[in-house]
């Protein structure tokens, strides 16, 4: 995507097109059409954000205010805002324009400072409306078909989120008897999500979230593969080190190559073994119970056992299934057992009792529920931040890649100077748009995970931790005892005093 920016029109990193600024009141300025107050030149700053994890898209605006807006509107958190935000060149961008695209809603005003006697400042958050809606309406329904079909149903009927915006959705597999009790719309969207199980890939959980282009239902694999045999094409490829950038003919390539470069990056987390061992992630056991045969079942999951049988941030390098980029190395930990080896570390309980709802089909929570939240949590362990040009064509849950620096001298036993492990693909989690008038800037702060490393782990067949402890002082002691021997010193101690 970053490559089909037009040079000619981009001039340079973090240029941005904001149209006017407006704020429009609940209330009437002629009796029909609603008053609406410019607030363009009063702009400091303006924040939007967006993630997999975020229902919508939500942000706020900083404004300097020597016309006591907030008094003559008046503000009072049931305003609309209006203004259209692009990066020239591309047609992707942020429309939250009333006549052709979705304003977003003020539910709160905060910070509000006096700058100088007749100055004020202070920051207003908006949110899309189908969040205002989601506190509005309740879901007290049952369904009888395909998941995805009750996720349409969700966010377009009328009753419920009533969105005008475009949705993708991501098909299915099966059809099932499900009864949402009075729950709010996000609410069923969670608990629906949580037994999806995508039509394409052996995989589930679907993420429900908003981008510029809409909302969006896709599970995790769809993020990382277009199909079930090739991964997604990254959209963007970042580095830490500044490019050369050469004047002449090639200084149409420096502006695509200095949107690419990336600042302040952080490594927030790059391993957390204890949080893995307690969610699953490296095993976990599924114990179900069918009432209607009156049996129990257990299914183990093993990391290392069904790492290859799908898509992971890394591919094999031809964009196909990685088969050993493992985020856990393969090695034996403790009398020749594995990290994987411990499925009763985690526990999981779900019923598989047949015909419930006659025909209808139960999601396969046996097959799925432990490699999906094994992924799920694999993710949070490694995680980046960083800051880059802004860019209205990335997205929330789009492929970038980035080259960490090696952090060492130069010599040949790296001789592509980056970290094999922390460098490669990532998804894009969250992103900050951040427009500073001030600089005359668009910036964005990324968050971004992957679960796999672009070189493997080195592989180890030999047990190097079992009985390497010494046993020197492998004793039992009561407390009682050396409490005895604290006594009789203490009394031996008296005795020479007397």
């Amino acid at each position: 995507m970053y490559n089909q920016i037009n040079p000619n029109i981009l001039r340079k990193a973090g240029d941005y097109i904001l149209s006017d600024v407006t704020l429009i009141s609940y209330q009437t300025a002629d009796g029909s059409n609603p008053r609406k107050i410019s607030v363009r030149d009063a702009v400091a700053e303006i924040n939007i954000y967006e993630s997999i994890n975020n229902k919508c898209l939500s942000g706020d605006i900083t404004l300097v205010d020597s016309q006591n807006v907030a008094n003559h509107l008046p503000l009072t958190g049931f305003e609309r805002i209006e203004f259209t935000f692009f990066t020239p060149a591309i047609s992707k961008g942020f429309n939250f324009s009333m006549d052709s695209g979705h304003p977003m809603y003020i539910y709160r005003i905060a910070n509000r400072v006096e700058t100088n006697p007749r100055t004020q400042a202070y920051t207003l958050f908006f949110t899309s409306k189908e969040m205002l809606r989601n506190e509005q309406v309740r879901v007290s329904r049952a369904y009888d078909t395909s998941f995805d079909n009750v996720i349409m149903e969700l966010v377009k009927h009328q009753d419920f989120l009533n969105s005008k915006k475009t949705l993708t959705v991501e098909e299915t597999r099966g059809v099932h008897k499900v009864v949402l009790p009075r729950l709010r719309p996000f609410g069923a969207i969670d608990f629906i999500s949580k037994s999806s199980q995508s039509k394409a890939f052996n995989n589930a959980y679907c993420y429900f979230y908003e981008t510029a282009n809409g909302f969006k239902y896709q599970s995790l694999e769809s993020m990382l593969a277009v199909t079930n045999t090739v991964a997604r094409p990254v959209v963007a490829k970042f580095v830490s080190k500044p490019i050369n950038i050469k004047e002449g003919e090639d200084s149409d390539k420096s502006v695509i190559e200095s949107m690419q470069i990336a600042e302040d990056v952080k490594i927030i987390d790059q391993f957390n073994t204890l949080k893995n061992l307690r969610n699953g992630v490296y095993a976990s056991r599924m114990i179900t119970h069918n009432a209607f045969n009156k049996t129990f079942s257990e299914i183990d999951f093993d990391y290392h056992q069904d790492y290859s049988l799908h898509f992971h941030t890394e591919h094999d390098g031809q964009g196909g299934k990685a088969l050993s980029k493992y985020g856990l190395p393969f090695f034996p930990a403790e009398n020749n057992k594995f990290y994987s080896d411990y499925p009763e570390g985690t526990l999981y309980f779900y019923t598989a009792t047949e015909k419930i709802h006659n025909t209808n089909e139960l999601p396969d929570y046996e097959n799925f529920v432990g490699k999906t939240l094994s992924q799920k949590m694999m993710l949070q362990s490694m995680r980046i931040a960083m800051t880059v040009p802004g860019f209205t064509g990335l997205s929330a849950g789009d492929l970038i890649a980035y080259e960490m620096p090696s952090y060492e001298p130069a010599d040949k036993k790296n001789p592509l100077d980056f970290d094999p492990y922390m460098s490669g693909r990532y998804i894009v989690e969250s992103i900050r748009h951040r427009f500073d008038v001030a600089r005359d800037k668009h910036i964005m702060n990324l968050e971004c995970v992957k679960d796999s490393t672009r070189v493997p782990y080195p592989k180890e067949t030999i047990d190097t931790f079992t009985n390497r402890e010494t046993n020197k002082n492998n004793v039992n002691v009561l407390q009682y005892d050396l409490d005895d021997a604290v006594v009789t010193q203490t009394e031996s101690k008296s005795n020479i005093f007397k």
